[in-house]
């Protein structure tokens, strides 16, 4: 099995490189519209928030209504992302690096989920060892990049939406056959239905990240109708989502759950099915990677130097994979994320009115962080770590104190010139 497995991994992979280097190179006239990516690169960094937040879902059993709150979860931070464009544009230059450099902090924390995903999924169902898929899968996205940049990751936007519907309609379609649509309503699994704090924080989580998100920030900045491209990808996403809860919800009467027996029925399948779906999923998830990784460093080299966007690349991509590896649980990783991001939109916002210095964004930040640290403390840091009632309050607090920290300061602070949009 690990051989058919990683054969898989590197075909995915070989595949996934030859489309980023020489997809799109005869059609110059476009070249510049293709590398902006459009609704296919909104769909492809919005796969992230799900692959992410997934495991945290489906303990407590996929079925129509989980199904529902992953809609939301990954049509949202797309919404977030083109409320957020006029606002960006309306920041000085101190609050924009703080808004920036927290959008780094968030495309940095959802490459490291997606590669300890790849990781867990390879090594459960391949045989594969964790920590060295997670390596290999990060390291192969940063080498094309190193080459191309953004342009590569929106090459491989366009290919993934056709590699990503595969899974879900072989799904849809081998459900309709074994189920009947009663059990998406009277379930014959049993679950544990989802808390109502734990789907509140999510929702408030994704809000904050999609709001800073670059790999959105960049495309919907660079297009002609950015609410458009916003929506279109929002409805994409909703509808893979909708595709694959629904099939697996009818392949496994009405719910599926993990870790349960369930779960492991997929690992025990032929070696050549279990790689046709590595395969899949490996590109899907490395495409979602490289798109995270090509933003961030893009991002991060605009505010330090655009020559130095490949030595920044890499740093990123190394410290993606150690976070990966230390902490395999992705949930916890964009948690922490989320509550930096509330802090930073949060101390940002008074300087998008144009009336207020900037100049008190960086301390709101801080305030705002540190606050939801001590609520978390009191609350439980455990607690606090998932998506639960107590991110949920964290991630308020981190929001408020931060914007009335940054909105006191600069009240005391001489007038500035308005920002013109």
């Amino acid at each position: 099995m690990a051989l058919v497995t990683a054969i898989c991994l590197g075909l995915a992979l070989l595949v996934l490189a030859l489309l980023a280097i020489t997809a799109g190179v005869r059609n110059s006239d476009n070249r510049a519209q293709r590398a902006n990516g459009g609704p296919t690169s909104i769909f492809v960094a919005a796969l992230a928030y799900v692959v992410v937040l997934a495991p945290v879902v489906i303990p407590y059993g996929l079925v129509l209504a989980t199904t529902l709150l992953l809609i939301v979860v990954i049509a949202l931070p797309a919404i977030s992302a083109g409320l957020a464009v006029k606002i960006r544009a309306r920041l000085g230059s101190n609050a924009r690096d703080v808004y920036d450099w927290a959008g780094v902090l968030v495309s940095s924390a959802l490459l490291a989920g997606l590669l300890a995903t790849a990781g867990s999924v390879v090594s459960l169902m391949g045989g594969l060892n964790r920590m060295l898929v997670t390596a290999v899968i990060g390291l192969a996205a940063a080498g094309y990049l190193l080459a191309q940049g953004r342009e590569a990751a929106s090459r491989t936007s366009r290919w993934t939406l056709g590699f990503a519907l595969v899974i879900p309609i072989i799904l849809l379609l081998g459900g309709a056959v074994v189920s009947s649509p009663e059990v998406l309503v009277d379930s014959l699994v049993p679950y544990e239905p989802l808390p109502l704090g734990s789907a509140a924080a999510l929702v408030l989580a994704v809000a904050a990240c999609g709001l800073l998100d670059p790999s959105m920030g960049t495309v919907l900045r660079g297009s002609a109708k950015p609410g458009k491209a916003a929506l279109w990808g929002a409805i994409i996403a909703g509808g893979f989502v909708l595709v694959f809860g629904i099939g697996l919800a009818l392949m496994y009467g009405g719910a599926f759950v993990a870790p349960t027996l369930q779960a492991f029925l997929l690992a025990a399948a032929p070696p050549l099915v279990i790689g046709y779906f590595l395969f899949f999923a490996v590109f899907v998830l490395a495409s979602a990677a490289d798109t995270q990784l090509a933003a961030g460093s893009e991002v991060a080299a605009a505010s330090i130097s655009p020559a130095k966007r490949r030595p920044i690349t890499f740093v990123l991509v190394v410290f993606a994979i150690v976070l990966a590896i230390l902490v395999p649980a992705p949930g916890q990783i964009l948690a922490v994320a989320a509550i930096f991001a509330a802090a930073a939109f949060g101390a940002v916002l008074p300087a998008a009115s144009g009336r207020l210095p900037d100049l008190a964004a960086t301390v709101g930040t801080a305030i705002g962080v540190v606050g939801a640290a001590v609520v978390a403390l009191v609350m439980g840091v455990s607690s606090a770590l998932t998506f639960s009632t107590a991110t949920a309050v964290c991630l308020i607090v981190a929001f408020a104190f931060s914007l009335v920290t940054s909105t006191i300061l600069g009240k005391r602070q001489p007038a500035a010139a308005p920002v013109a949009a």
